[in-house]
């Protein structure tokens, strides 16, 4: 299932082509020797994109010619703007630096206030797909997604920023349902989100695939929080499907079981757009200017990482599933794909919802 559940995402965009491995050429050790690998993650410290990184950072080095240090370095707030706008217009395109990021696409194809990054002007080293589980608190008495429909406590959503696709998607589903809530945002980080949930600050809320299985699986087991269903991913013909690394139904699933149709409208075609941004969830992108050996050697590196069995053993064990990644001219088409997703009547919905806050 997990290949091909690939398969229908690498098909979101038309030809990709098998990437050829990139052969280290003459001199290239000595461009990295003796040097330092900085990974600037979007998020606070703890959360799933902070968990990506240094997964990868304990990886990374020995993949790169010259073997420099790799560190992980953690530049949180506004929903991940800030850290994009660094590296975007501060950090040196000298190919030491890359930002690690997520939920940077949403932002820009909105035009978030104080966006000054521009991802299509970015070498986009690799991305990875992830789907997205909400959650509630075990204490609102919901057992499964159809009791939101009836439930008679407020719902109370917590989130990063209006702007941010986890608090869009955590909203569009409610309204798709029907369901009424208070939304309470401005956390700097998942993590924060997760304190909150537990303070009972919100009851309502969605992490990835990564903070789930590492940080939220736990809070289940302890009886905290309720799974309800995931966000899904995009299929080639444009309908969301289940990311198959998880068992939890997809919106669209409990849409129909709650309403006896299938989704449509406006609404639906927004809400598809940010299960078509969890196709690039994740990514490493260089700042623009960077020169091409670094780049080439950067995603020639990332690619042996991801396939390299040490690093596949400890994301079972970290994440407890297998990276589903793309890399190079795959991750450049991936990340076309995106912006293309983001027009029309679908971006109108969202461009209202993130002026709107309830």
């Amino acid at each position: 299932m997990f290949s091909k559940i690939c398969y229908l995402l690498l098909g979101m965009v038309m030809g990709l082509s098998l990437t050829s491995r990139i052969a280290p050429a003459f001199g290239q050790e000595h461009f990295y020797k003796g040097k330092t690998v900085r990974l600037l993650v979007n998020f606070t410290a703890g959360g799933p994109t902070d968990i990506f990184a240094r997964l990868m950072a304990r990886h990374l080095s020995r993949h790169i010619p010259g073997t420099p240090s790799v560190i992980v370095e953690n530049m949180g707030g506004a929903g991940g703007i800030i850290g994009a706008n660094h590296v975007y217009g501060t950090a040196r395109p000298d190919g030491l630096t890359v930002g690690v990021f997520s939920g940077s696409h949403v932002a820009q194809i909105l035009a978030s206030s104080g966006v000054r990054y521009d991802l299509r002007n970015m070498p986009i080293i690799a991305g990875a797909a992830e789907t997205s589980v909400v959650v509630i608190r075990a204490d609102t008495g919901v057992k499964a997604a159809p009791d939101l429909v009836t439930l008679q406590k407020p719902i109370v959503v917590g989130g990063l920023g209006r702007e941010s696709p986890k608090d869009l998607a955590l909203r569009l589903a409610l309204d798709l349902l029907g369901v009424g809530h208070r939304y309470v945002t401005g956390y700097k980080g998942v993590a924060e989100i997760r304190l909150a949930i537990k303070q009972g600050e919100v009851n309502y809320s969605s992490e990835s695939l990564t903070g789930y299985t590492s940080a939220v699986v736990p809070m289940v087991r302890e009886g905290v929080v309720v799974p309800l269903f995931q966000e899904g991913v995009l299929s080639p013909d444009g309908e969301i499907v289940r990311d198959s690394r998880s068992d939890l139904p997809t919106v669209k699933e409990v849409f129909i079981k709650v309403k006896g149709k299938e989704p449509s409208g406006s609404l639906w075609e927004a809400y598809k757009v940010l299960a078509g941004a969890n196709s690039m969830l994740r990514f490493i992108a260089a700042p623009p200017k960077t020169p091409g050996e670094p780049v080439q050697i950067l995603r020639s590196s990332f690619r042996e990482t991801f396939e390299d069995p040490e690093f596949k053993a400890e994301s079972d064990r970290v994440l407890r599933f297998q990276l589903m990644s793309f890399v190079g001219d795959d991750a450049e088409k991936v990340n076309a794909a995106v912006f293309r997703a983001g027009t029309g009547l679908a971006l109108e919905v969202l461009q209202k919802m993130a002026r709107y806050q309830q």
